[in-house]
């Protein structure tokens, strides 16, 4: 029988020779012990930093250095807490969406929070490697997601690559779990004291200018409140997004989320004016493809007593454009006219009611005629009651316009030259204009 080795005159077995022994096993065996050996350094590492009372941003640092990664740590509405490995963490967000647009990030993102489990996306831009996406757990639910961006080329492979990424995302959890039993009885605290702002009317004491000075709010500036909702579904993950957004756009300002809707009270004549921050709200909210924002804006409070009243303008301004069918934008309350009164009428078809039983007859007749005098009416009230300038925008003679007005009498029999009749036709054309008179 053929042996590997020879036998010596002693008896003994001479060594193999190095050819006959297949050395790429055992070789194997050492890199992998080295690689577990390693890990394990890297994850006591990790972990003792959490024991010492480290933020995030060391977390991610660490992470950075045992697997060479551009680190990125976001919260829910995937804004950035931490990053490391990179100078622009923003655009490495913008580029993820652009890589697998909104929705495959969006589905990624709901899948690694479903599973809790990390998750691998194509790596970004051509060539690229790969993309790890870990959720970051605080006691039942999910906090953050700790995204890794690598090379192709790693020497760990798949399996201990992600050990040790949802490794770090636990010390992360671990980590904001202790800031949020800090915060969380700061944040009752707080917004026990916002509440009171905004909903404590008719009262101007000290203590309100006490809650205010908690809350970072100067009693003696005058503040203006702004609400921002979202339509369905979706509303409370976008919320969260929108307060995030406006705490980075306005940072005078104190920005609260409640149930149904994220509230900012913004000083008056600050850099953060109040339109301005609501419009690049909007903005920066349709490019991360967010849901059509609608903001409304009360008046400006001179006092801390005042806050609340411009909470409730502020309220109804938001509610004009859902009574207008067009839900979305900068609603400003001292833009809305007449609609300040329409609004305050809780039943809308009490409003198209009397709209029709002043003007409706107008709609009567199938023919195009019965609208072409309601505009015509509508054009002659905006121009003040001017024959010239209603011609002008409606491109006929003032002649013709005449005519309308005549019919328009005739048909609903209303007299336009007697105030009492005019005014219930101007209320009943915003009516219309607005809301719709017939559905």
């Amino acid at each position: 029988m053929h042996m590997a080795g020879s036998t010596t005159s002693s008896g003994s077995v001479a060594a193999p020779s190095p050819a006959a022994v297949p050395e790429r096993p055992a070789d194997y065996a050492r890199d992998e012990s080295a690689l577990l050996r390693r890990i394990v350094t890297m994850c006591g590492h990790m972990s003792a930093q959490a024991a010492q009372g480290t933020d995030i941003d060391a977390i991610a640092r660490l992470l950075f250095d045992d697997i060479g990664s551009t680190v990125l740590l976001l919260d829910r509405g995937l804004e950035v807490l931490a990053s490391a490995g990179t100078d622009a963490p923003q655009d490495d967000v913008a580029q993820l969406y652009e890589q697998g647009s909104a929705s495959g990030l969006n589905t990624l993102l709901a899948a690694a929070a479903r599973n809790r489990r990390a998750l691998t996306m194509p790596g970004l831009g051509p060539g690229a490697g790969w993309v790890v996406v870990t959720p970051v757990s605080v006691g039942e639910s999910v906090a953050a997601y700790l995204v890794a961006i690598g090379e192709r080329a790693h020497e760990l492979n798949e399996n201990l690559r992600l050990m040790v990424i949802e490794h770090a995302a636990m010390i992360c959890g671990v980590v904001l779990s202790r800031d949020v039993v800090v915060a969380a009885a700061t944040g009752r605290a707080r917004q026990q004291l916002f509440e009171g702002l905004l909903l404590t009317r008719n009262r101007d004491d000290e203590e309100l200018d006490r809650w205010a000075r908690h809350l970072g709010l100067d009693p003696a500036q005058a503040h203006q409140v702004l609400t921002v909702n979202l339509p369905e579904p979706g509303r409370a993950a976008g919320l969260a997004a929108v307060e995030s957004l406006l705490i980075r756009i306005a940072p005078p300002a104190v920005v609260v989320g409640r149930a149904d809707e994220v509230v900012a009270v913004v000083p008056v004549g600050s850099d953060a004016d109040a339109v301005r921050v609501a419009e690049q709200c909007v903005v920066a909210a349709d490019r991360r493809r967010l849901a059509p924002l609608a903001v409304g804006i009360g008046n400006p409070a001179p006092t801390t007593a005042t806050i609340a009243r411009s909470y409730a303008e502020a309220r109804l301004a938001l509610a004009a454009s859902e009574r207008m069918g067009d839900f979305g934008g900068v609603t400003v309350f001292a833009e809305l006219g007449i609609q300040r009164l329409l609004l305050r009428v809780p039943d809308l078809e009490d409003l198209r009611a009397f709209a029709d039983s002043v003007i409706g007859k107008l709609l009567d007749d199938a023919s195009a005629a019965g609208q072409e005098f309601l505009d015509t009416l509508a054009v002659y009230f905006a121009e003040n009651g001017s024959l010239q300038r209603a011609a002008k925008r409606l491109h006929v003679h003032p002649n013709t316009v005449t005519y309308r007005l005549r019919r328009v009498e005739e048909i609903t029999g209303l007299a336009l030259g007697v105030h009492r009749d005019r005014l219930m036709a101007e209320v009943a054309v915003e009516i219309m204009a607005t809301m719709g008179g017939r559905r």
